[in-house]
């Protein structure tokens, strides 16, 4: 018998990790769900069933790391690693950015994927990772400093990763404006991005964690190596992008 393919999805707690995780399970895969919170972990193993292995740990300390590879039998083959683990990084002017607090948000955003890859790949393969890209990443905005310093950062080690893992396949997807708790942060914000937030919501214009995490699990599953080297990046807010993956599905 073929065995079931197997995933691992940090940052399952909320948003797009926990949609991921949620329609993986669906599509009948096996989820190894990576958080911090154990009650939302606990509601998402309740919804998922014995899909789906929870596993309640930071991984930004060592103990963490060694807690999820202790949860994953060695020699596994991973079909997919999707990084969805972030942090809210404070939206603020740029003489406002904490040294400290920066570098707490690159351990969450760069440390850990690198340090979980390359824990994860001493015992197993792993064929696919999926990187969550922003446009932030490239785009300077009045108050976004230290998120835009941040994010340009993931995207940067998930470019060298795709340049030096032959082994994996690296994905990296843009989401766009999604409903999650960056929105409501943005919101608060004193950004003049709050008013433009303002008007999406109003609009309904921002997506849902779970119509991204369908796009998100075409790529990670349907797609073919070839699409997926087609690109360096995956637009969910741009249709040629949308009609390409979600072609594979209806396939």
């Amino acid at each position: 018998m073929q065995a079931i393919p197997t995933y691992v999805v940090t940052g399952a707690t909320r948003g797009i990790g926990r949609a991921v995780a949620k329609e993986l399970a669906g599509r009948g895969f096996r989820v190894f769900a990576v958080g911090r919170s154990v009650e939302l972990l606990q509601s998402l193993s309740e919804a998922c069933g014995s899909r789906v292995t929870t596993v309640a740990a930071d991984l930004c300390s060592i103990a963490g790391v060694e807690q999820l590879l202790a949860s994953i039998p060695s020699d596994s083959e991973i079909a997919g690693l999707v990084h969805s683990a972030g942090s809210l990084v404070p939206l603020q002017p740029y003489e406002q950015i904490d040294m400290n607090e920066l570098a707490e948000h690159f351990r969450i955003h760069v440390g850990v994927p690198i340090e979980l890859f390359n824990s994860l790949s001493r015992d197993c393969t792993v064929k696919r990772m999926l990187f969550i890209d922003s446009y932030s990443a490239s785009n300077a905005r009045l108050g976004w400093g230290a998120y835009s310093i941040v994010k340009a950062a993931a995207q940067m080690a998930a470019r060298c990763a795709a340049q030096e893992l032959p082994g994996t396949r690296t994905i990296r997807a843009y989401p766009g404006a999604v409903n999650t708790r960056i929105v409501d942060a943005v919101l608060a914000s004193d950004t003049q991005t709050a008013s433009t937030f303002a008007s999406m919501r109003e609009k309904g214009e921002f997506a849902e964690p779970e119509d991204v995490a369908r796009f998100l699990v075409a790529l990670l599953v349907d797609a073919t190596d070839e699409l997926i080297g087609s690109r360096d990046v995956f637009d969910y807010n741009n249709p040629g992008d949308r009609a390409d993956v979600f072609q594979l599905t209806r396939s």
